[in-house]
């Protein structure tokens, strides 16, 4: 049976215009990509400028991780995701600082120097952020700041810091964006609503299955223009 990621993954990816390998080796095999399945080109070729829009950078022997309960992927860092970037095709990347980093977002601003001009970031902030560190991270090229609450006990985030953090980034033009379950969207639309920056919602809005667009999150997304992310694994 077809788990909810890999069931949105090859949505998505037909979507773009890509077909997940179906199989392991065949006349384009590239060679195996740390962290992906596959190993074949995509049978379509990406558009010139495609950007994979959203992605994390590990790298601990660099830039410490805080302590987590989640489990970091190994072999994650600038050097092998250039290797998936040569396999898709992708040349623009937008670098979002992990959980596993709590609010310390130098892994993601030394990822956009060595991906270099075709990457952004966005950051994980506290409402302690300092206007010089705001002007830094933008001048480093950071764009968005996210909140990850689906677990909210387990979040270096909370949700009484979304609005006045939207509220500093709002003249650098940076947006907002969350990873929140389909029913967060319901029971924070006022909020949601209320925020001075663009919205964006990781993995499509986390749409609950089995009802998917038929819940009740979906028409509060559309007041947002849908601006979603989904990373695709291949």
């Amino acid at each position: 049976m077809m788990n909810r990621r890999r069931f949105l993954g090859r949505t998505a990816a037909a979507a773009l215009g890509f077909s997940l390998p179906a199989r392991p080796h065949d006349a384009h095999a590239q060679g195996e990509v740390p962290n992906s399945a596959g190993t074949d080109l995509p049978r379509l070729k990406a558009p010139a400028n495609a950007c994979d829009c959203h992605m994390h950078i590990y790298d601990p022997a660099r830039f410490r991780m805080v302590p987590s309960p989640r489990v970091p992927p190994a072999d994650a860092a600038v050097p092998q995701y250039r290797l998936l970037q040569k396999r898709i095709g992708t040349t623009g990347v937008v670098i979002v600082t992990p959980r596993n980093y709590g609010t310390e977002n130098q892994v993601t601003v030394d990822a956009i120097v060595q991906l270099g001009p075709n990457a952004r970031g966005v950051a994980v902030l506290h409402p302690t952020v300092t206007d010089a560190e705001l002007k830094r991270l933008h001048d480093a090229g950071v764009r968005g700041i996210r909140f990850s609450l689906t677990d909210p006990a387990a979040a270096v985030v909370t949700l009484d810091m979304v609005e006045p953090l939207s509220k500093r980034v709002a003249d650098l033009g940076w947006h907002v964006q969350f990873n929140i379950e389909g029913q967060q969207v319901v029971e924070w639309a006022g909020l949601l609503r209320r925020l001075p920056t663009q919205v964006v919602f990781d993995h499509l809005g986390h749409p609950p299955l089995p009802a998917g667009i038929d819940h009740p999150s979906r028409p509060n997304l559309a007041r947002f223009g849908i601006r979603l992310t989904l990373p695709v694994h291949v």
